[in-house]
């Protein structure tokens, strides 16, 4: 029967492995989702967990997006008809794999590394029926995840299509593909999805669960930069490069090596709106293969900074965005330049400076109101006012918002944080390919 290593969805397996496990699976986890439990005599669960939603979202930086995968699920059929076609024709008809497996010879002997752990797979069994259509496939993804595994009777599990058309899919559609239609069909986006690799501890296979299996394959599958390489972030500049990281290690913490924000303080590059477009001209230029997003402010200066740089005809691997729409900036305090006390006013587009994003308490002054805007320049291009926090609010918010995120991580939070302008940056970034 051998060993096996699969996905776990729901309580319900896919993709199972013979003797070994799929890198472009595992690359999927971090080694802060490992968990390694000994039960002696009864053996080690070993697996790497997260959540549907958090799996997901790293399958959507990389750029698989639920419309990709399903695109990809139309061309996957498309090959699958064509190579049903040659197999009825000829016997000596050629097989169709997919190109991101990997097959090694069963290890004689314990392995040292990760890399001595190389995908192993059967070969492909042969679909004697028609092939299914896409809503077909769906409808069988859906089914079996609306039950765990473990609760399906004997009837049920005899009542299992076969050969299995999942497994057959899987050798004409990439393992990151599927993975991320299976994610999108599942019924509860807060399940558990791990990559179980606990029957390959036991004996004859001994993988030493000491091993940073997800770690090291993530670091080797870097190499390929044009697909596998996190998602680069432009911001205007180091503070907000460094407040944006902080945040979303709190409200993301999931995407960590998935998503970097521009190291200015590294280069020494200058910052400012301008400079990101200068970064874009240049990654452009350079034909850089990192998918990349421009992150400007959602104020005035920065739609006007960016303004010539939207029309131009820019690569795919390229996506210009600002700050979203934040509903705490439509009715926001403003001074000037007509008033001196203060008027309310939706500051979106004119004033959304990352600090106006960091929470309603960060933003609280001492006399318990918001922080106000001051009104400063006219642009004459845009037809409108540039507005920021003064000078002084500015540091404060900054430094209060890193003192909320070192309680957060130091777990001594109340739980009543703001959190929502980060959260509503972070996912403006997921989705910028979509």
């Amino acid at each position: 029967m051998g060993h096996h290593s699969h996905l776990e969805i729901a309580g319900h397996p896919f993709l199972s492995c013979r003797d070994g496990y799929l890198e472009d699976l595992a690359a999927l986890f971090t080694e802060s989702d490992r968990r390694v439990v000994h039960h002696g005599a009864q053996g080690t669960e070993f697996v790497y967990a997260t959540t549907v939603t958090s799996l997901r979202e790293r399958l959507q930086v990389q750029g698989l997006t639920a419309g990709q995968c399903r695109r990809d699920l139309t061309e996957a059929l498309k090959v699958w008809a064509l190579a049903q076609q040659l197999a009825d024709g000829s016997a000596s008809a050629p097989r169709i794999q997919n190109t991101e497996g990997k097959a090694s010879d069963r290890p004689t002997a314990k392995p040292k590394t990760v890399r001595e752990w190389r995908n192993q797979r059967p070969g492909p069994t042969s679909w004697t029926t028609r092939v299914p259509n896409a809503k077909e496939i769906e409808d069988e993804v859906r089914r079996r995840l609306a039950r765990c595994w473990d609760d399906l009777s004997f009837e049920d599990m005899a009542a299992l299509p076969s050969p299995d058309p999942l497994y057959t899919l899987s050798w004409y559609m990439s393992y990151r593909s599927l993975t991320r239609l299976l994610l999108e069909l599942a019924p509860d986006e807060h399940a558990e999805v791990c990559l179980n690799l606990s029957e390959l501890t036991g004996c004859c296979v001994e993988l030493d669960a000491d091993l940073p299996v997800a770690g090291e394959t993530r670091a080797e599958q870097l190499a390929d930069l044009a697909q596998n390489a996190p998602l680069l972030v432009i911001t205007e500049g180091v503070t907000d490069s460094r407040l944006l990281s902080a945040g979303m290690e709190v409200t993301h913490p999931h995407l960590k090596g998935y998503v970097n924000f521009f190291d200015y303080a590294g280069g020494g590059a200058e910052g400012g709106v301008a400079a990101v477009a200068k970064t874009v001209s240049a990654f452009v230029a350079a034909g850089v293969a990192n998918r990349f997003i421009a992150l400007a402010d959602n104020d005035t200066e920065g739609h006007d900074g960016l303004r010539k740089l939207k029309q131009q005809n820019l690569p795919d691997r390229c996506r210009i965005v600002h700050y979203p729409r934040l509903p705490l900036l439509e009715a926001y305090p403003t001074m000037g330049p007509t008033s001196e006390r203060p008027v309310l006013a939706d500051v979106n587009e004119l004033a959304g400076s990352l600090e106006m994003y960091l929470g309603r308490d960060v933003l609280m002054g001492d006399d318990n109101s918001l922080m106000p805007v001051q009104w400063r320049s006219w642009n004459p291009r845009m037809r409108r006012y540039q507005g920021t926090l003064l000078d002084p609010d500015k540091k404060t918010a900054q430094d209060r918002f890193m003192e909320k995120v070192k309680s957060c991580r130091a777990g001594q939070g109340t739980g009543q944080e703001d959190w929502s302008g980060i959260r509503a940056i972070i996912d403006t970034i997921v989705t910028a390919f979509e």
